[in-house]
This record gives structure tokens, C-alpha cells and sequence, in this order.
């Protein structure tokens, strides 16, 4: 069948479009009955009929480097991308470069899913357009000697933002990037509820503070990313986490159940699905955790905090003003080994390890204040300090560090100190003449926040401050997260994140607008998805 009469008969499935208006405008496919609400684009029956009509559309035509298949955002899950596919006789490898006036080059080497780097089969996803402006893009193949053998670019006049345009460009200083880390700044949330109906965003910016990509979600927000077998794995809603291939196409829906996600997921040891939970119409939040296994989609709940902490679950109360009672408020998973976790309690101000979590789940130790555990009993689970030090208060993003100069049974615990000393579960509790707190704040309004990396021994049953950074202060939310040799630090409340040496010499800041808070914020490079 000639490319003519494919079309001829799938007039009611696509149609030609020019990429922008000018002299360097080349086609692009236009797939019909699509949709530009979420919860359809999010579905499993939407994406598969995408999938199928792009792959008769694979099937039909022999495309080449010199006309190739190019569709703009095709399952609707990244704003300002353009789908690429194409064969070659040899193998070869693509990279290619975005081009818009007034911004840096945005270049990259794609994946083509190989483990020499080389193939005749190229599907790409490519991102990084600067929405609402004209971007030239060019394609260029190499062999294996390394010589370029083949280019195409063209005009891409790409589509606004669907989040609004005053998130294209943040703030930041004119500090070098050489050493900055690479990757992609990948804004997680910004103050979306998660009893909100209102559509949500994660956005990717470069060192420049450019937006490169801007992936719609549901509605609250997407806490971290998981990546896996060229999928991305990330949150879309309260009770939904999907996997996303390097095209776009969303090839895994999770349901979670009668719980709602909040907060943190990570990957088992078996990639499956841990996630922190609340249980639906319970009359607690935030305490549980629960698993989706990776296969069949199937939920256990594997820990209620209820069952661990009674005594202390029994001194707690629910303020007037909320719903739930949110007494340990956890914000954070780490895996150890195969079956422990480490997690953190907001509300406790306390680091606690959990261990069995599979079959019968206890408490190895935990992080906190002796005199605030006193009263319930469990202070005889704290590890011992090494030295006289401010302890964290209202702590967020936990991260265990394993490291093999180390002897057995030490690690690493870094982790983002709010320095917020507030339980509102807990209002008989004076934090203040806690001695444990020599430098804590005890409201939002002002103070200094802190990068923390603890030394744990386990088989000393202490704990060591080996490492802070003052930043910027933000009593609840925020992020921290090591990274070639760096840190990224997210200070949320204050709309900023910043990227610093191990030393704590800052290299670079950056400042958002809109809404109250930036949930996290975590750099991934994408090698292995959409690049190599």
C-alpha cells in the first residue's frame, strides 16, 4: 500500500501539519480524536489507542533520516516534546541539538536502547524546545568511526505551556555551570494538596534555569521518579503511579487501592512498589505503609505505626482544626539491605529504622529526642549521640548512603533538617527546654534550615554529625540529594533550590514563582531513557 492510500484510509485517524511557518518547516502527523483531559489521556484504553495508531503509522511507510515520522506530544504526557522514528541501512548513532534565539543550545546524545550505541532502528522522544517560540532542530547520525554521515533540521514552533509561561525561565545567578552537576532539575510539586482536584506538573530545567520538558500529572504531585527498564515511574494523582516509556506512552497504570499515596515510593528489592499510605475514611493519616507489587498490581499493607507505637500513639491528639489524626506525619523511604527501611516522622522529629517489614515489622532504632520518648517508653531505642549536637527537628527526605571504605554495620543518613521543633499532635510537649534542640526554630516564620549527613553505627548504637550546610529556611517540605560529588538542596517554602560542593561552597542558586511551596526538587541526568 502506497503512504497516499494509507492516509486515504486513515483519514479519520491523522493528518499532515507544518511544524512552524517559515522556510525550514517540515511535516509533522497530526493524530485525531485525541484528548486534552488528563484522567482520559491517563487511562489504559486512551494510551494503547495512541500506541496502535502510531504503530500502523510505524508499519506503512519506510521513513528515513530525510523524511521521518514526527509527531508532537503523542500521548499527551510531555508538552513540548516531538516524537521521532526513523530507519537506517547501518548502524548509527543520533544525537541532536535545539537551537532558539536567546537561550544556550540544549544538545544530547539519544538512546537507542543498544549496548554498542548504535542502531537501524531510531525511535526517540525529543525534549527540550523552548515552548511558545520558534526552535531549529537538528538531527545528526554518526558511524561508528565516528563521522557524521547524515543530518536533518528543521523549524518547531512549539506549543505554550500548559502550566502557564511565567514557569519557562526561574531566577538564578550567572554563577559558571562547569561545576555543576549534569542532568535536569526535576521540580516535584508546587503546593498542590492532596485532596485537589487541580491540575498538576512536573517541570525539568537545565543549569541555565531553562524549562525543558513540562510532564502534566492528575493533580497533586509527583513525589520522586523511579526509573527501571527504560520506564519512568512516578505518581499522577493521590491513587495513581504510572510507568512511562521513553516515547511518552504510558505502559503501567497502579491503582492504590483503598489507600491514598502521600509523600514518598521507592522500589523493593524485586521492584516492587513501596509507598507511603494513608488508609481511606480511616480516623489516622500517614502512618502506614504499604506494597504494590510490581507484576500484578496487588496491595498489601505491610506496616501500621499503630501496631509499633501503641504507648505513644496513645499520648497523641487530633487538633481542632484537622480531620485525621496526623501523629507521626512520615515523609520519607529508604531501603536497607532487603527487608529494613529507614523512615522519617515529621511529627516526631525522628529517624526510625524498621526491620522484617515483610512478615512480623519492628523497630531496629530510631533518631530522635530521649526526652521526648521518655513518656511512652521507647528512648531506650535511640541511638546514642557522639558528640553534643542540635538534633534534627521536622526532617524531610532521609537518604540512606552505603559506603564500602566503611566498616560492616556503618553508614550514612543525609537528609534535609527543617529545624522546625513543632508537633501539632503533641501541643503538651515543650520543645523548648528540650535540651536536645540548641538551635531549633519553633515557627514558620523565620530561621536557618540545614543540609545534615549523619555517620550511623549499629554496632555502637551511635550516631555522629559528620557534615551541614546552612540554607535557606523552610519549616516543612524540601529536599536534599547528593550527586556527583554535590548537593542539591530544595528549600521549599522559600521557592528555591541550590546546587553545592561537598565543602559547602555554593555554586549555584535558583528561585521559582507560584504557589507556596516546591515540594522537591531532584536532578536526574535521563541516560538510559532518553539519552546516552
Amino acid at each position: 500500500m502506497s503512504f497516499c492510500a494509507f492516509f486515504f484510509s486513515l483519514t479519520n485517524q491523522v493528518s499532515i501539519e507544518a511544524s512552524s511557518d517559515d522556510n525550514n518547516s517540515i511535516n509533522y502527523v497530526h493524530l485525531k480524536n485525541t484528548s486534552n483531559n488528563l484522567s482520559t489521556i491517563y487511562s489504559t484504553s486512551y494510551q494503547n489507542k495512541i500506541y496502535n495508531q502510531i504503530a500502523k503509522l510505524k508499519k506503512y511507510k519506510n521513513y528515513t533520516i530525510e523524511h521521518p515520522l514526527l509527531i508532537t506530544n503523542p500521548y499527551g504526557t510531555n508538552t513540548t516534546s516531538v516524537y521521532m522514528y526513523f530507519k537506517t541501512s547501518d548502524e548509527l548513532q543520533a544525537t541532536y541539538t535545539i537551537h532558539c534565539e536567546g537561550y544556550n543550545d540544549f544538545s544530547r546524545t539519544l538512546n537507542n536502547n543498544t549496548l554498542s550505541g548504535y542502531t537501524t532502528n531510531h525511535e526517540y522522544l525529543l525534549v527540550g524546545a523552548i515552548p511558545g517560540q520558534i526552535n531549529t532542530i537538528t538531527v545528526t547520525l554518526t558511524n561508528k568511526q565516528g563521522n557524521p554521515v547524515d543530518t536533518l533540521s528543521w523549524s518547531y514552533n512549539a506549543p505554550s505551556l500548559q502550566g502557564g509561561d511565567q514557569y519557562l525561565t526561574v531566577d538564578c545567578d550567572d554563577a559558571n555551570t562547569s561545576s555543576l552537576s549534569n542532568g535536569l532539575y526535576t521540580v516535584l510539586g508546587n503546593d498542590v494538596t492532596e485532596d485537589s482536584e487541580e491540575q498538576a506538573y512536573m517541570r525539568l530545567y537545565d543549569n541555565d534555569g531553562i524549562l525543558r520538558s513540562e510532564i502534566p500529572i492528575i493533580s497533586y504531585r509527583s513525589h520522586r521518579i523511579l526509573f527501571e527498564d527504560n520506564t519512568m515511574y512516578f505518581s499522577i494523582s493521590s491513587t495513581k503511579i504510572v510507568g512511562m516509556d521513553q516515547t511518552g506512552y504510558i505502559s503501567r497504570i497502579y491503582d492504590t487501592g483503598n489507600y491514598k499515596l502521600h509523600h514518598d515510593y521507592i522500589f523493593d528489592d524485586n521492584n516492587n512498589l513501596l509507598v507511603l499510605a494513608s488508609e481511606k475514611n480511616a480516623k489516622t493519616s500517614e502512618d502506614k505503609i504499604i506494597m504494590i507489587e510490581k507484576d500484578s498490581g496487588n496491595i498489601t499493607e505491610l506496616v501500621d505505626l499503630i501496631d509499633l507505637l501503641p504507648n505513644y500513639y496513645s499520648t497523641t491528639s487530633m487538633p481542632d482544626v484537622e480531620e485525621d489524626l496526623d501523629w507521626m506525619h512520615i515523609n520519607s523511604l529508604a531501603l536497607v539491605d532487603k527487608t529494613s527501611l529507614i523512615i522519617s516522622s515529621r511529627e516526631t522529629s525522628t529517624i526510625i529504622k524498621l526491620d522484617n517489614i515483610y512478615s512480623n515489622p519492628s523497630i531496629d532504632y530510631m533518631i530522635g529526642s530521649d526526652h521526648f520518648w521518655k513518656e511512652s517508653g521507647y528512648d531506650s531505642l535511640l541511638l546514642n549521640k557522639t558528640s553534643d549536637f542540635s538534633m534534627q527537628a521536622g526532617q524531610h527526605c532521609v537518604t540512606y548512603v552505603e559506603d564500602n571504605s566503611l566498616p560492616r554495620g556503618q553508614y550514612y543518613l543525609y537528609l534535609y533538617n527543617n529545624n522546625l521543633a513543632v508537633s501539632t499532635t503533641r501541643p503538651d510537649y515543650d520543645w523548648k527546654n528540650d535540651s536536645n534542640y540548641s538551635n531549633a526554630y519553633y515557627s514558620l516564620k523565620k530561621g536557618t534550615s540545614y543540609y545534615y549527613k549523619y555517620l550511623v553505627d549499629e554496632n555502637t548504637r551511635t550516631v555522629e554529625l559528620v557534615s551541614s550546610i546552612p540554607v535557606a529556611y523552610s519549616g516543612y517540605v524540601s529536599s536534599v540529594q547528593e550527586l556527583d560529588g554535590n548537593v542539591i538542596i530544595d528549600s521549599g517554602i522559600a521557592m528555591s533550590w541550590s546546587e553545592y560542593s561537598q565543602d559547602g561552597t555554593l555554586l549555584k542558586s535558583f528561585k521559582t514563582t507560584g504557589g507556596k511551596f516546591v515540594y522537591r526538587v531532584f536532578k536526574y541526568d535521563y541516560l538510559d531513557y532518553w539519552f546516552q
